[in-house]
């Protein structure tokens, strides 16, 4: 290369490097956002999962711009599981209002809870506008949004991910692609 275009590259590296430090530390204040968004370690208890769910939808029902919009809740049975109760109640609510934000009027999320071996198995779906496979891969990263109205943090799914992993489970998202 010539000297011009030496120092040129040097220049690239300098903000290249400056960039990816800015990102690292944001990625830091994030981390720290999300650690202080939850509650502690609060004591898990045996929590009837269905019940905590039925007390979600219902406040969720009485919410203005779902009013078009339907959360149907199926129970196999009665589950419980040791959960921190105000978590858990948080997960189920970011993951039904998702699904209600991704409806037009007269959609539908069905929400369903069985017991799967001694764990909880619950189901959300929606009949919404679907996911890209780019959205699929970057769902619970902080900060990562694609709310149709142009509203939302970004964190909804994030913090979800963690609660539910610090309580020994574990999240499957899948969509058949956009519109579907």
């Amino acid at each position: 290369p010539t000297e011009e275009q030496s120092a040129e590259i040097a220049v690239l590296r300098k903000y290249l490097t400056r960039i990816q430090d800015e990102a690292f530390r944001c990625k830091g204040i994030t981390d720290g956002l999300l650690d202080f968004s939850r509650l502690g370690d609060v004591e898990k208890q045996a929590t009837d999962l269905g019940e905590l769910i039925e007390g979600v939808i219902e406040m969720v029902r009485h919410l203005g711009k779902y009013r078009e919009k339907q959360v149907e809740f199926t129970s196999e049975g009665r589950v419980a599981c040791p959960v921190n109760a105000q978590e858990f109640k948080q997960v189920m609510l970011n993951l039904i209002t998702n699904g209600l934000d991704s409806l037009d009027p007269g959609g539908i999320v069905h929400v369903t809870l069985k017991k799967s071996g001694n764990s909880a198995e619950i189901l959300v779906r929606d009949n919404g506008c679907g996911m890209s496979p780019e959205v699929l891969e970057h769902l619970f990263e902080p900060f990562f949004t694609r709310r149709r109205d142009g509203q939302g943090t970004g964190l909804g799914l994030s913090i979800t991910y963690r609660i539910v992993m610090d309580h020994g489970g574990s999240l499957q998202p899948a969509s058949d692609g956009p519109g579907k």
